[in-house]
């Protein structure tokens, strides 16, 4: 079923952008709105306005970031040092509700012009925020996009192997960052409970989520934070609920035309969640594609895309190697089908580790991830193998 027709479309814009305000309305109504409300605690911890560079500032305007190295060495005796991430981040008060908040991110050293040159500088997002309460708040610019938990919470002191997980790099390309404006609010249940939301338009992915050579590969696509494609603006919007400290769940979706003629829908759906029994912690994410196709352009490229992974997380040696410091087990297995239509055209992988954190902020991690891809009517290719150690830290 069509979101969007050119008959509908006006219509229907209006109402899902109204369905904020009504939902805001409804949530709000025993706050004083006259009034910025103190945020609730939220349902996923350590977002944008958590980060720990802003714990005590007295200024106007806060800076910190975050940045991570790692070791890698592959079955095939190559070995690497790779300076991966260097994160600052800006947040600046402009009143009681209003907040500008910016990362800027270099990747590889970041060096940019020269042949031989993998880095990359970019704007990961740059927003604007005006708060009317707690619970509806009004957010533009360049947007994290709400699809899955990952995507919002990828930093990498907050992660405890050092590799993503696959179906977040591929099928929720993260970082997915994009361009367009929206709401967002949270909002207390009883006494332990957090419900939020976040609901944008963006300008969405484009037809470069289909490769030269008929694959689709959504990584490729993300769109442009200057100009969309078409006219149809993608909707991407997460729902999260938590019912107590550091237990979760969320369902996501990211809807759009990504084709220059308004024709064809990429429809990208998830769902996240975390639960923790005392020093143990499970956490994982599923993700959904629907791609329409021209299938006269396109006869062979795949039309559906399923992936995740699932993570167990141990914590042990409380204070016992540092005062303050926890050392965590980590196990994730990982699966991407790129076709489920088609035998084949697959990726599954596993990785264990172990990292140490001499406090909450700072880690290092040594883990070893084991892959294997089936390529397309093929059979599944041999494990291989690589072992990295990293560490991260914000400042």
């Amino acid at each position: 079923m069509q979101l969007f027709t050119h008959q509908n479309a006006p219509s229907l814009f209006w109402k899902i952008a109204l369905l904020p305000v009504f939902i805001g309305t409804i949530l709000t109504l025993p706050a004083n709105t006259a009034q910025a409300q103190d945020a609730p605690r939220t349902d996923l911890p350590g977002g944008i306005m958590e980060k720990p560079y802003l714990i005590g500032e007295t200024g106007r305007v806060s800076v910190g970031g975050y940045m991570d190295m790692e070791f890698e060495w592959n079955e095939g005796g190559k070995s690497t040092f790779d300076q991966h991430r260097f994160i600052p981040f800006i947040t600046g008060h402009v009143s009681d509700r209003v907040t500008v908040s910016a990362e800027i991110e270099f990747e590889h050293g970041g060096q940019v012009g020269s042949d031989n040159s993998e880095g990359e500088i970019k704007l990961e997002y740059a927003v604007m925020d005006f708060e009317m309460s707690s619970a509806f708040a009004f957010r533009g610019g360049v947007i994290l996009s709400p699809l899955g938990s990952f995507n919002l919470l990828h930093d990498s002191p907050l992660n405890d192997l050092t590799a993503r997980p696959v179906v977040s790099r591929q099928l929720i390309p993260s970082t997915l960052s994009e361009s367009g404006m929206g709401f967002f609010g949270d909002t207390a249940l009883g006494e332990e409970g957090a419900l939020s939301y976040q609901a944008y338009f963006v300008n969405g992915f484009n037809e470069d989520i289909i490769t030269s050579d008929g694959q689709l590969r959504i990584r490729n696509g993300r769109g442009s934070q200057k100009k969309d494609n078409n006219q149809d603006k993608a909707l991407t919007a997460r729902l999260g609920y938590s019912p107590t400290l550091g237990t979760n769940i969320g369902l996501s979706v990211h809807t759009g035309k990504y084709d220059n003629t308004d024709e064809h829908r990429l429809t990208i759906s998830a769902l996240d969640g975390k639960v923790v029994f005392g020093p143990l912690e499970i956490q994982g994410e599923m993700a959904a594609i629907q791609a329409d196709m021209d299938k006269n352009i396109n006869p062979t490229t795949a039309e559906k895309q399923f992936g995740g992974y699932a993570q167990a997380n141990y914590h042990i040696l409380h204070d016992t190697l540092l005062r303050g410091s926890v050392v965590t087990l980590v196990v994730r297995g990982d699966w991407v089908d790129y076709d489920t239509d088609l035998a084949g055209d697959a990726e599954e992988g596993f990785t264990f580790g172990a990292n140490f954190r001499p406090t909450e902020e700072t880690v290092f991690k040594f883990d070893y991830n084991l892959s294997q891809a089936t390529p397309v009517l093929g059979e599944k290719e041999d494990a291989k193998g690589r072992f990295f150690f990293s560490f991260a830290t914000y400042f």
